[in-house]
């Protein structure tokens, strides 16, 4: 297997002031947001071909604001609900899926705000804009070390760490506890294994280290929400809700390039049943939309309250996003005919390959239906997707 090449980080830490700036609110982020996303289709093309995020469209995205909703304003962050950090995902990916994919994984970096220090997380991010890669499943194993761990192991699907300063890497420790490193992405060895039908400007290649140590303090324990007194935004149950936007933004992308393509030749179509095509496409969009939103609203208020949401509802409308426009998407390629495979001419070929990838997560997976139908019968399945 051979290491990945990869060009220099554009993140390098600041020190001082690194955490003072212009104030920002949730909607002037989503506002940047919507401004930087519609310049997204023009570099789509060469976000691909290359397998990462180039460093002039990553230094957009930092602009927006967006990555800062990790954090809460004390360290340099903006608060957004969860379904406008969903929306700003959404917005992203009618411009380029695997820019809003490594956004919403670089937002995972909330767990560490929540569960170290918050000296300890100066210290690891003295950068608000420092990127994060998070792979959590325990794939590591360490031994005890001088006050830290010898971390050894092999990590699958690390979004965005072609670009990525920290990386948080599940492992087992030598009891069998699971715990989360903080790493510096430096230290990693990114092997190229990301050839893939779909998201491959993601670049979420494996990833190895072999007796790495990591300070105790550098590892947190995967606690249940609400440990600590921390804003709704920065909760680990919610970090799953936001990766909804993503095929919602792709069906939108879909959408907008077959009407483009579709307009042009409305005169001549290749088959009578376009045109309802068309609308029913229009029609699984618009209904994932609703379906997502209301239901992430309600969550979010239910918080809001003290109160604990329906587990499994947003899982479910999750879920139904990515087969709705899954489906959408289809039949918007099948309505175009030959034109959909011209890369150059539309996006279409892209965003069907783009969501088959993206509904292969675990968190958007079919399983996820045969877990909320167990906790509907009375069981109590403990993904911590649902």
């Amino acid at each position: 297997m051979t290491t990945l090449e990869l060009p220099p980080r554009t993140g390098t830490p600041r020190t001082g002031t690194a955490r003072t700036g212009t104030a920002r609110t949730a909607a002037s982020v989503l506002d940047r947001v919507r401004s930087y996303a519609a310049g997204l289709p023009a570099t789509a093309p060469e976000t691909e071909r290359l397998g990462r995020i180039p460093g002039d469209v990553l230094a957009g995205l930092k602009a927006t604001g967006l990555l800062r909703a990790a954090l809460p304003p004390r360290l340099g962050g903006v608060e957004l609900t969860v379904p406008e950090t969903t929306r700003a995902i959404d917005l992203l990916a009618e411009g380029d899926a695997s820019v809003a994919w490594c956004a919403s994984v670089a937002l995972n970096a909330s767990l560490a705000v929540v569960s170290l220090p918050e000296d300890v997380f100066a210290e690891l991010f003295p950068d608000p804009d420092l990127i994060t890669a998070t792979v959590l499943p325990p794939a590591g194993r360490s031994v005890r070390h001088g006050g830290g761990h010898l971390l050894t192991g092999r990590w699958t699907h690390a979004s965005g760490i072609t670009h990525a300063d920290r990386v948080l890497a599940g492992f087992l420790t030598p009891e069998g506890t699971p715990r989360v490193a903080v790493l510096d992405a430096a230290q990693v060895r990114v092997l190229d294994t990301w050839h893939t039908t779909g998201l491959r400007g993601t670049g979420s290649h494996d990833i190895e280290v072999a007796d790495l140590f990591v300070p105790e303090r550098h590892t947190f324990a995967l606690a249940p929400s609400g440990t600590r007194a921390e804003p709704l935004h920065l909760r680990a149950d919610n970090l799953a809700l936001k990766m909804a936007g993503v095929p919602l933004g792709i069906g939108r992308a879909a959408l907008a390039g077959a009407r483009e393509l579709l307009s042009a030749r409305r005169t001549a179509l290749p088959y009578p049943g376009v045109r309802a095509d068309l609308a029913h496409a229009e029609s699984l969009i618009g209904a994932a939309d609703a379906y997502v939103y209301r239901t992430l609203e309600q969550a979010w208020a239910a918080q809001a309250a003290g109160l604990a949401p329906e587990r499994g509802t947003a899982a479910l409308a999750r879920r139904f996003a990515h087969r709705a426009c899954r489906e959408a998407v289809q039949l918007l390629y099948d309505a175009v005919g030959s034109a959909a495979v011209y890369t150059e001419r539309t996006p279409l070929d892209r965003c069907l390959r783009d969501i088959v990838t993206a509904g292969r997560h675990v968190a958007s997976a079919e399983k996820v239906l045969d877990g909320v139908g167990e906790l509907r019968l009375g069981g109590a399945p403990e993904s911590p997707h649902l």
